[in-house]
């Protein structure tokens, strides 16, 4: 029997003549297709038995309940173009949600390299403040070992001064040690502003790293999920369900023209009605006795004019018994390869909305930086406003040590120039302790001379003069004596 091009789902009205192209299973069809037969003359007509139509006609009868296949394979059809529109949908949805993350992921990235810029300069920084500090400290601490190294000489200090004095003694080193108190508690607040802003960087990746992993970690569509594999998909399970539909109705057609043959001989209604009552009957299976009274009733397109038709259309009949088992199992591999393709459409669908649900979520992970954002900025500008207030703060350390290094370094100069001044100033006394030695030895020849002068005179006048004549005739000579004198206070030394 060859293929109907295009039958409809119920009985097909058509002549007994055209009749001969009733079923056939397709020739897509997924197993168990065969071939057409061909069409003997009518003189070849075989001659048929009633048990041999009524069985055709069972057969027929038991094959119309593939219509649940139909049924089935074309509620699988719809929920696979349900399907598929949602897979479309939520995979351009995903695709764009995707892509917006990633871009904005990536200025995410730059701000994050423009942060870390900022953290890298203060480190910099920091290392050449502490390398500042440690060289102005290391400059002031040699000043102030020289002072300590430099003893001051003992006829400087008075004599009961127990133990030697250096410079180092005549110092303030309390300020010294101030401001070396002070350049530490520097030091900790500039690290303290750099662990602050390390803990907004460490929070900020941690933002990008967990948006990393979602994107890194969400189902991924294969290149079966895209839209032109699914959409193959679909139209082969569209194609299935039309086949079906079709061999359906070429069942029907046959279903017809075996009751129209069964009608038509004579004894074979009667046989047919008794096989049938026999039978189990099953719900929702076809009655046999009401077609053969709705086609008595309402003549059949299928009914023979001629004895030649009728020949024609029980060779058909004949023909397409043969092959109703094929067309069935047909049918039945048809709906078991739709169900296979909906399965893969339903995992597919699944996997879309996997992707979706995860493009979501980043999309929300994305909305919570967003928030913190501005946070992460202004402790971008926070670092840099008070890292420059602390770095001034250094720098006027460092200003106020090296000058405290420098009066240092000035007052050890001033210590060697006094040792000179003190040299010149005993030069000074030695030269005029000489000059009042050299006098006084003049004054004390001088002297002599006199108590020798003053004692001849006693010898040669004394005895005549009356002593009350001059008062100071009997009077001592005078000494003299040198007295030294401060000159500002006038107090003797």
């Amino acid at each position: 029997m060859a293929a109907s091009p295009g039958p409809s789902i119920g009985r097909g009205r058509r002549s007994a003549a055209s009749s001969s192209a009733s079923i056939k299973p397709s020739r897509d069809a997924p197993s168990r297709s065969t071939s057409p037969r061909s069409v003997s003359s009518l003189e070849d007509a075989p001659s048929i038995s009633i048990d041999t139509l009524v069985n055709h006609l069972l057969a027929a009868k038991r094959s119309l309940s593939s219509m649940t296949h139909v049924l089935r394979a074309n509620e699988i059809a719809n929920q696979a173009r349900t399907w598929h529109e949602e897979a479309c949908v939520l995979s351009a949805q995903t695709t764009f949600i995707h892509y917006s993350v990633i871009d904005q992921a990536t200025i995410l990235m730059r701000l994050r390299d423009e942060l870390q810029a900022t953290y890298d300069w203060g480190k910099r920084d920091f290392k050449k403040l502490v390398r500042a500090m440690d060289e102005s400290d290391g400059s002031l601490e040699r000043t102030m070992a020289m002072l300590r190294g430099t003893k001051v000489q003992r006829g400087l200090r008075p004599e009961d001064e127990e133990g030697q004095k250096s410079l180092i003694d005549f110092v303030d080193e309390e300020s010294v040690h101030g401001l070396r108190e002070a350049m530490k508690k520097s030091i900790e607040e500039l690290q303290g502003i750099q662990q602050s802003f390390d803990g907004d960087l460490l929070r900020f990746d941690t933002d990008i790293r967990n948006l990393k992993k979602m994107l890194a970690d969400a189902p991924t569509l294969t290149q079966d999920d895209d839209e032109a594999t699914m959409t193959d998909r679909l139209e082969t399970v569209i194609d299935h369900s039309s086949n079906m539909a079709q061999l359906l109705a070429s069942l029907t057609i046959h279903f017809d023209m075996c009751v129209t043959a069964i009608r038509t001989t004579e004894g074979a209604a009667a046989v047919a009605r008794r096989k049938v009552a026999e039978s189990t009957q099953q719900d929702g299976d076809v009655s046999i006795s009401g077609v053969i009274a709705e086609q008595e009733s309402n003549l059949s397109d299928l009914e023979p004019k001629t004895a030649a038709d009728r020949a024609e259309m029980l060779k058909v009949v004949v023909q397409d018994a043969a092959e109703v088992g094929d067309v069935v199992q047909e049918m039945a591999d048809r709906l078991s390869a739709i169900e296979q393709e909906s399965d893969v459409l339903h995992s597919q669908v699944g996997r879309a909305r996997a992707a979706y649900a995860s493009a979501l979520d980043a999309c929300a992970a994305m909305g919570e930086i967003g928030d913190r954002l501005p946070t992460y900025v202004a402790a971008g500008d926070d670092f840099r406003q008070r890292w420059d207030l602390e770095k001034d703060a250094v720098h006027a350390k460092l200003h106020q040590m090296a000058e405290l290094g420098e009066f240092y370094e000035r007052y050890a100069r001033a210590y060697d120039s006094l040792i000179l001044e003190v040299e010149r100033r005993r030069g000074v006394e030695d030269r005029v302790a000489a000059t009042w030695r050299k006098a006084q030895e003049s004054v004390d020849k001088m002297l002599r001379a006199d108590r020798e002068a003053r004692e001849a005179f006693r010898n040669d006048v004394g005895e005549y003069l009356p002593t009350d004549l001059w008062g100071d005739m009997q009077g001592p000579a005078r000494r003299y004596r040198v007295v030294v004198e401060d000159v500002d206070s006038g107090q003797e030394r």
